[in-house]
């Protein structure tokens, strides 16, 4: 607004806002928040006087005063040149380690999704496998039971036995001899072996006639 106000500006906005924000944190430039505005025909005097002065002094050796000044000047001038460049290195760096830790989060994140996918695929092989010795130890139990029953009928004696007596007799032995088939086939449809891999069906002999 200040640079507005003044006449050489012809309304234009001020062009150096990127080194006001640097130099507005000095001393020297608050002090300049505190001072009020010239008017435009003060400031036109002293374009005016400023211009007569440099003609005067058109051809003159330079004073010590403004020497000093000059290279005052001149070196606050390297100076904010040197931090700009300073904060121009410093922006680059960052924008360098933001991007190195984007990919090293993203390489990170792919890696710990790989674990717990391998992770769930050992927990479905350790439970298959679980599932499957449950099924082993039910199938011998049942293949247990079907071989006790088949011996202790086999090991009824038939000797009093009449007609009616041994025709059952013959179809209860039939009948776990069918069930051993249909266990021993299923058994065989989900393992692709029999509980009896060893040969022989596990039954009990009859020819002894009973006793």
């Amino acid at each position: 607004m200040r640079y507005k106000e003044m006449a050489a500006s012809n309304g234009k906005p001020f062009p150096f806002k990127h080194a006001w924000a640097i130099l507005q944190t000095f001393d020297k430039w608050k002090l300049r928040d505190q001072e009020t505005a010239p008017k435009e025909s003060a400031m036109l005097r002293m374009d005016d006087s400023e211009d007569e002065e440099k003609e005067r002094n058109l051809g003159k050796p330079e004073g010590t005063k403004k020497g000093k000044q000059r290279v005052k000047m001149e070196g606050e001038a390297s100076s904010l040149r040197e931090k700009m460049e300073q904060m121009m290195k410093a922006r680059e760096e960052l924008t360098r380690k933001t991007l190195e830790t984007k990919i090293l989060i993203t390489e990170k994140k792919k890696e710990v999704k790989l674990a717990q996918v391998e992770a769930k695929r050992e927990e479905a092989k350790r439970k298959a496998d679980l599932e499957e010795r449950m099924i082993k130890v039910k199938e011998a139990k049942v293949w247990k039971e079907l071989m006790v029953e088949e011996k202790e009928h086999m090991m009824m004696s038939k000797k009093d036995m009449d007609e009616e007596q041994l025709q059952w007799w013959k179809d209860y032995k039939e009948d776990i001899t069918e069930r051993k088939r249909i266990f021993r086939g299923a058994s065989s449809t989900f393992r692709g072996d029999t509980p009896m891999s060893g040969g022989g069906d596990g039954g009990v002999d009859d020819s002894n006639g009973g006793a």
